[in-house]
């Protein structure tokens, strides 16, 4: 019943749509046939056109985020096919191809940055909510390079990797102020400013600040007589504050970012009293990133890069008599250095060699009074890896992308990471992808290490890395200028999985590793532009995964996406609807249902000097529909997400 109401929205929409919102100016960045040539970085570490990446890249540009009125980068990335998202009131997860185990803080995706490296090295986490280190108003585009890339990336690109590409002070030229109103009694605010100087020096510097008191939530698990009403009371507020500086000149770049992101947890997880005060997480850090590139012979290029990461991770527990507090630190640097040839006729040869050295790794819990410490871990590490890659285009209508990595780290043994991929594109409209690869996730420190003294949770040294091969094959076919399809069957194999269970022995969450699964999908998605500027995408996804011990949690077979946009000529202004449809999923103890929600954002085109008004209405229907939980909440097992919301957007352009 969900995806028949996707496909009735899709056809009024493009079949019943009233003259009045054809008409008007294309507010459309690009056609498709602009989608055809748009060069993408993520997929080989270099710039290529989308049909000759060896995966199936889906951009998302800065106009999409602003139409769509996408709120932080996991929203964003739920437009993609096959993607879904899941929340449980501190971090945003994502969802690819079926997989995304609850608590597991997207380890097993690879966030980049302009192409640096996001992940921190204690929890291996890819930050995609408002948790994220970046703001989406920084945001040029995005590329989500689904399938295995430790090929070119190294760890935890199993599922996917997510590159953000960033504003260059030439793209700016000038000022942007933002300011957001929203219910919840939340409130933002957005600077950006860049642009390039006559000698040459392109720079951007911008600061983002957010902050939400919340408002009251009603959890029947905690509804006791005599106990409790079950409402936490205003114990769900968020605040952050987001920077950046970056520039370039000639042939050297650098960026500098730091963000902080402080949480109240509504949801009592690792039993901590309910509705207690004093009840919060905080992440923080930065970002310090410095390339050169330089030409050193005719078609020979080199890239030297430098990266220098902190992160800080505070929580403070409140159970029953006292208060207990987690304190993570982790400082890293990286090194890069790669070259590119072409010399060799119809090759592109990329090889490199990557370094990166964790200075502190620094896992802290205890009691504040009386103080009684229950973990003091602290390790230092080392990885190393070196890759090798060659695009040969050994037919005027066929190229193959053939990659190799080997990676060395003191927490797992070496490992090879292969990939390749056939690609066939007879001419402009039809493209043909063969891939094939494998990709690992190590055992992060968290997982390996982290203890409380026996309350609720100990480590396990022991851990073998992840594993999974991929096989895939997709078809992109453009029959018209204005009319997009796509299909793709994948099928992988995910052997010992990290996955947390409780022990039965001592009744203690533990990550162990578990026996293989296997998965296997399809995903279609059809894409077609109007008169007037009018744009129709949607998609679906088909996945499952087979494991020992029955259905996964948080899996859902089908997915079904329609976007909608183009403009509303006679008030001057573009309208963006976002439905989603997510079949039902299991959970830990039982399940949840499918449900089906609507986004819509009317947004002016038009400054008249004031600066242009967006207004977007979020869960149209007020839909209520829950996400599946991890351990640590119970007694919760899943959460219910929220209802209708609405935000009023101020941009000015200067």
């Amino acid at each position: 019943m969900h995806f028949r109401l996707i496909f009735l929205a899709g056809s009024i929409a493009a079949c019943g749509m009233p003259a009045a919102l054809l008409a008007g100016e294309d507010v459309s960045d690009m056609n498709l046939e602009d989608l055809l040539r748009v060069e993408v970085q993520g997929a080989s570490r270099y710039a290529q056109p989308l049909a000759e990446a060896p995966a199936t890249v889906t951009v998302i540009p800065a106009a999409d985020i602003r139409r769509f009125g996408f709120r932080n980068i996991g929203e964003a990335l739920q437009s993609a096919r096959g993607v879904y998202t899941s929340n449980d009131r501190v971090y945003s997860y994502l969802g690819v191809r079926g997989f995304s185990r609850p608590g597991d803080y997207n380890s097993r995706i690879l966030l980049l940055v302009d192409g640096a490296r996001s992940n921190d090295p204690i929890y291996d986490q890819a930050l995609v909510g408002n948790e994220a280190p970046i703001d989406t108003d920084w945001i040029r585009r995005l590329e989500f390079v689904p399938g295995p890339s430790s090929a070119s990336y190294g760890g935890n690109a199993l599922f996917g990797i997510v590159n953000a590409v960033l504003w260059t002070g030439a793209d700016l030229n000038g000022t942007r102020v933002a300011v957001d109103a929203s219910d919840g009694r939340g409130g933002r605010a957005s600077l950006l400013s860049g642009g390039r100087t006559a000698a040459g020096l392109d720079w951007v510097a911008g600061v983002s600040a957010y902050r939400q008191r919340g408002g009251d939530l009603y959890f029947a698990e905690y509804d006791t007589p005599g106990v409790s009403d079950g409402i936490a009371r205003k114990r769900d507020g968020e605040r952050y504050l987001k920077s950046i500086v970056k520039g370039s000149w000639e042939n050297w770049r650098g960026s500098a970012t730091f963000s902080q992101r402080q949480k109240d947890v509504p949801t009592a997880y690792y039993g901590t009293v309910f509705d207690a005060g004093g009840n919060f997480v905080r992440d923080s850090g930065y970002h310090l990133d410095l390339a050169r590139t330089s030409t050193l012979a005719d078609a020979l290029d080199q890239q030297l890069r430098v990266h220098f990461g902190h992160y800080a991770y505070d929580a403070d527990y409140p159970l029953p008599g006292v208060t207990n507090r987690d304190l993570t630190r982790a400082d890293w640097w990286s090194a890069e250095w790669q070259l590119i040839w072409t010399g060799w006729r119809n090759h592109r040869l990329l090889t490199g060699v990557e370094a990166r050295s964790y200075e502190r790794i620094e896992q802290r819990n205890f009691d504040v009074s009386p103080r009684v410490d229950n973990l003091d871990d602290r390790h230092q590490g080392r990885t190393a890896g070196i890759f090798v890659q060659d695009e040969w285009r050994f037919a005027p209508t066929w190229l193959t992308n053939l990659g190799l990595r080997l990676d060395s780290q003191t927490s797992a043994p070496t490992i090879a990471s292969p990939r390749v991929a056939l690609i066939w594109h007879p001419r402009d409209e039809v493209t043909l992808k063969l891939m094939a690869g494998s990709a690992f996730r190590a055992p992060n420190d968290y997982e390996r290490h982290y203890g409380d003294n026996g309350r609720t949770q100990k480590g396990n040294p022991d851990l073998r890395p992840e594993r999974i091969q991929t096989r895939e094959a997709a078809l992109d076919f453009t029959p018209t200028p204005t009319l997009r399809l796509g299909i793709g069957r994948y099928q992988y194999t995910l052997r010992d999985l990290i996955d947390q269970e409780t022990d039965p022995a001592d009744g203690l969450l533990v990550y162990r590793n578990r026996d293989k699964l296997a998965a296997r999908g399809w995903e279609t998605d059809i894409e077609k532009m109007f008169g007037g500027g009018w744009r129709i995408r949607g998609s679906l996804a088909w996945q499952s995964i087979d494991q020992p011990g029955g259905e996964a949690v948080n899996s859902p077979r089908r997915l079904g996406k329609l976007l909608l946009d183009g403009p509303v000529a006679p008030i001057g202004a573009t309208l963006g609807l976002n439905l989603q449809a997510v079949s039902p999923r299991r959970s830990t103890l039982g399940g949840v249902a499918g449900h089906v929600t609507g986004n819509a954002v009317l947004r002016q085109t038009q400054h008249r000097g004031h600066g242009l008004w967006s207004l977007g209405i979020y869960n149209l229907a007020g839909t209520r529909y829950r996400d599946p939980l991890g351990t640590e909440a119970a007694p919760l097992d899943s959460l219910e997400r929220d209802g209708r919301q609405w935000r009023l957007r101020w941009e000015l352009e200067l």
